[in-house]
């Protein structure tokens, strides 16, 4: 191997070295033999160093992947005696390799199982085990490697494989179960005995593999006192108890008869508690990792229990089922034990048990007063475990603060089921919590404070609002009603901590119907709201968030905000014309404004004045935004720090997109008329398009302009017509592939919305559009960027959804109206993408057009040639596409694009078939 090659493989190495290596790696790819000269370098030890060793391995792995499939019998021998040579004395008898090289080792052995198993290396696994003879300790831990490796490749369930690798794995397992699992399963507990004393961590290692492959082998191979005595044991050895406990873990977890399963079960749970296993609590760090351990175990024995009971109950077999749910209330303690542990890993183990267990219940036509009990424990103790930690960092979020969200979310699932099968227990529950909690709030911690709410805002979510909560004779004294009297009336939104403070705010909006019922407490709530409470609070993680819900809040409540509009606008107006040029130190972050300038919008049309005042308060709000617009145009064009300039632009996107949130009030153009702010945003419109003719940072400037139009196709109407060309002239130029990617749905909203009033101007446009489009999509990429090729995807789909705009919605003379050679280029683009495009949802939209073009030109000659192309061209694309082997009609997108191309064939025949068609369908059209 060229040794000036190899350079680039080390840390050290220059990034024209590391080009090199990598050009040297797709050589010896190539080559037909760079495979064998990487493995005998590898085998007979010419290169020492890890990344060079490691290199050669992955030649091999290419060839493996590629090309030993196709092999011949004398390629296939010399893989598997280079293989076999690893596990050999005098290849072990150098310096052992690192975990990653002999990890990649195994998975070339695996590689090679797959492809020659059973059928050209019948001898596989006795092979390996003949090896162990050896007894050598580096043999020993490369073969239960292989053995991991192989279930990676044949079992692991987290790996989706095609039908047919899951046959070619079945033959595996069958085969192995016939001929070599007896002798595998003997081997593993030899290496146990043997290894136990003094070598723990191969005896970690040949328990993993004990719990790969017992879920798919006999489990009485398993499951014997000869193996269950060595397991049991090693829960007592420090060092072997953690693996010791994952492979009791996957035993109770194989599939079984459930009687059987029982059985199992039972057996071992009355052992590990004579062994006082399950009552220990951690010690220390380390014993926290193994008790983690342990609740999994004790989550794999109340599911094994679950999954039973389910089973004898679906069978019809209820004398075995309460055997089943007898066992399983027995380990309620358990699942209380772990479940209430302080350490959240431990806790986090047995939630599905819980949930298992909550789902066992809800099968029973009544519960005991026990299980009641059961369940409200199990309520409290979730309650408890949801509470934040005194040490939770809400300002910095590292990685324990992650792991506790997450945590909480899955005691929300569990929250949620017991409140599916016990809502009554959870709704007095929360009431006396929370009602606890505020009486006692000067006194009580933040955490169970916000626990509190926490858990009323979770309720509503379980719980929803079905127009009962609060409506209704007895809703003034529902427990919802009477809980939000107790959060409004208290003083939750004056408490010092942010936690607290900002789920207050979530509840006002989560409950915003109690409001319609009282509406006097909305004057109350918005003071809250406004001042330093809320959206002037000193803390922005407060402010940002109050800001969204500022504008959830007013959206249901506007209609009782008529009177007081005005003022409430007054009070935010400061906020609103601060408009810093970034977000580093501003008082709001331009996010938050967005939702200021929405709810601001909301605000200007409530308002119960005249549709003049109301223009003249939109006026004013959107003013200071368009005046920095003017302002900063031209600067775009004076300095020349391109840092200031990248700020710049993104300020003036800023600007654009506060004015166009201030339009998300209105649904239509009657509706923006009727308020009298029309004008305000017709206005608005040429110094927003001014952005247009600004030369740099395009991409960005354009974003901004594109939204405003978007929202105003919808505020002005036809008003906005006589701008449409110069904005789109101005959009196309020099547009990259982003750009046209974005642009498109702007175009398809306007054809949608003029229809064929915009024919017109897009006959002008159309190739042009056409043409960018083409180009941009035809631009190289490299293949193995799959960001690169999604874009592509994407480009392509964008076009298809142009011409399907124009088809659908009568602008078809846009298309009919250019030379035959650029409608046949379009034609031709559409029916490839029709055959050859790689999602079927893409497919099915260029069928769709197809269908709708022999819908509309079919009978008539206004289109010269175009039926003598449908069945040159459209008619084959019919057949040629379902006989595809990658057209997958188990897959729903196919079938539907299945359902176009037969409705291209039924338009076709309904418009245009005669005898004479059927002829030149059969001689010219159909594929033969």
């Amino acid at each position: 191997m060229n040794e000036a090659y190899l350079r680039g493989l080390y840390h050290n190495s220059t990034a024209g070295e590391r080009e090199v290596a990598m050009q040297y790696y797709h050589q010896l790819q190539a080559a037909v033999d760079g495979w064998s000269l990487c493995a005998v370098d590898f085998t007979q030890r010419i290169h020492t160093d890890e990344p060079v060793r490691f290199f050669c391995l992955q030649v091999v792995e290419h060839h493996i992947r590629e090309r030993h499939s196709a092999a011949d019998d004398e390629t296939s021998m010399k893989l598997r005696k280079l293989l076999l040579s690893w596990l050999q004395e005098p290849f072990i008898s150098g310096l052992a390799d690192k975990n990653f090289v002999k990890n990649k080792m195994a998975q070339l052995f695996a590689m090679a199982c797959v492809v020659d198993y059973p059928s050209r290396w019948v001898s596989f696994f006795s092979d390996l085990l003949s090896c162990l003879s050896t007894g050598h300790l580096v043999v020993v831990d490369l073969y239960l490697r292989i053995l991991l490796a192989v279930d990676v490749e044949v079992v692991d369930r987290d790996i989706v494989h095609t039908p047919e690798e899951n046959q070619r794995n079945t033959l595996i397992k069958d085969t192995m179960r016939d001929h070599c699992v007896f002798s595998l399963v003997e081997s593993w507990y030899q290496i146990m005995v043997t290894f136990e004393q003094y070598d723990h961590e191969i005896t970690c290692l040949v328990m993993k593999v004990v719990g790969a492959y017992v879920s798919w082998i006999d489990i009485t191979y398993i499951a014997n006192d000869k193996f269950s005595s060595l397991l049991l044991r090693y829960l007592q050895v420090e060092q072997l108890q953690e693996s010791s406990c994952e492979c009791l873990t996957e035993i109770v977890s194989k599939g079984m008869d459930p009687m059987n399963k029982l059985q199992l079960v039972e057996s071992l749970t009355t052992t590990l508690k004579e062994m006082g296993i399950l009552t220990t609590s951690a010690s220390n760090d380390d014993d926290a990792d193994y008790q983690a351990k342990l609740s999994k175990l004790v989550n794999g024995i109340g599911m094994a229990l679950v999954i039973s009971y389910n089973k004898l109950l679906k069978g019809d077999n209820k004398e075995h089922a309460l055997i089943a749910l007898q066992a399983l209330e027995n380990k309620m303690p358990y699942l209380v034990r772990y479940l209430n542990d302080e350490d959240d890993d431990v806790s986090l183990a047995v939630i599905p048990f819980a949930i298992g267990y909550i789902g066992v219940l809800k099968s029973l036509d009544s519960m005991s007063k026990s299980q009641d009990e059961m369940l409200k424990q199990l309520l409290l103790i979730n309650i408890n475990k949801m509470k934040y930690d005194e040490g939770y960092s809400f300002l910095t979020e590292g990685e324990d603060e992650v792991m506790f969200m997450e945590y909480r979310r899955e005691l929300k699932v569990l929250f949620d089921n017991i409140t599916q099968l016990h809502s009554q227990l959870v709704l007095d529950t929360v009431n006396q919590l929370l009602v606890t909690m505020l009486n006692n709030l000067d006194t009580e911690g933040f955490m169970n404070v916000e626990v509190a709410l926490r858990f009323f805002y979770m309720l509503g979510e379980v719980l929803p609002d079905k127009g009962c909560h609060f409506s209704g004779p007895a809703a003034s004294s529902s427990p919802w009603h009477l809980m939000m009297d107790v959060v409004v009336n208290s003083r939750l939104s004056y408490h010092p901590h942010i936690a607290v403070k900002i789920q207050y705010f979530e509840l006002l909006v989560r409950y915003e119907r109690y409001f319609a019922a009282k509406p006097e407490h909305i004057s109350t709530v918005l003071e809250a709201f406004l001042d330093e409470r809320g959206i002037r609070n000193h803390h922005s993680m407060v402010r940002s968030r109050v800001s969204y819900l500022f504008l959830r809040f007013i959206k249901p409540v506007k209609n009782q905000l008529s009177g007081i509009a005005e003022q409430v606008l007054k009070r935010i107006e400061d906020l609103l014309f601060m408009l810093p040029e970034s977000d580093q130190g501003a008082y709001l972050s331009s996010n938050d404004l967005l939702f200021m300038y929405e709810a601001a919008g909301i605000l200007v049309v409530t308002s119960n004045t005249s549709s003049e005042r109301r223009c003249l308060l939109m006026n004013q709000l959107i003013r200071p935004a368009l005046d920095k617009l003017i302002y900063y145009y031209p600067k775009m064009s004076e300095v020349g720090d391109a840092t200031k300039l990248e700020g710049y632009a993104m300020f003036l996107y800023q600007l654009m997109s506060y004015i166009s949130r201030t339009t998300k009030v209105f649904p239509n153009q009657q509706i923006t008329r009727q308020s009298g702010c029309l004008q305000c945003f017709a206005e608005a419109l040429p110094v927003i398009l001014k952005g247009l003719e600004v030369p740099i940072h395009k991409e960005t400037l354009h974003s901004g302009v594109r939204q405003y139009l978007h929202r105003m196709i919808i505020c002005l109407g036809d008003e906005l017509l006589n701008y449409v060309p110069m904005a789109i002239t101005l959009l196309l130029k020099d547009c990259q592939s982003q750009n046209i990617q974005e642009f498109i749905p702007l175009i398809n909203q306007l054809i949608t919305k003029y229809k064929h009033r915009m024919s017109p101007f897009l006959q002008e446009v159309f190739m042009s559009i056409i043409h960018t489009i083409l180009k941009c999509s035809s631009e190289p990429y490299d293949p193995r960027d799959e960001e690169a090729a999604r874009d592509k995807q994407n480009l392509q789909k964008c076009y298809y959804h142009f011409i399907s705009s124009l088809v659908n919605n009568n602008a078809l003379e846009v298309i009919s109206s250019q030379g035959s050679s650029q409608l046949n280029e379009v034609l031709d683009s559409i029916v490839q993408g029709a055959m050859e495009f790689p999602d079927p949802s893409g497919q099915k939209i260029c069928f769709g057009i197809l269908k709708k073009l022999i819908e509309c030109w079919g009978q008539s000659q206004s289109v010269a040639g175009f039926m003598d192309y449908v069945y040159k061209t459209i008619i084959p694309s019919c057949f040629i596409v379902p006989m595809n082997s990658s057209f997958d009609l188990n897959d729903g997108h196919t079938f539907l694009a299945l359902g176009e191309i037969a409705g291209v064939l039924k338009t076709l025949y309904q418009k245009r078939v005669s005898k004479r068609d059927i002829d030149i369908m059969h001689t010219s059209a159909l594929p033969h």
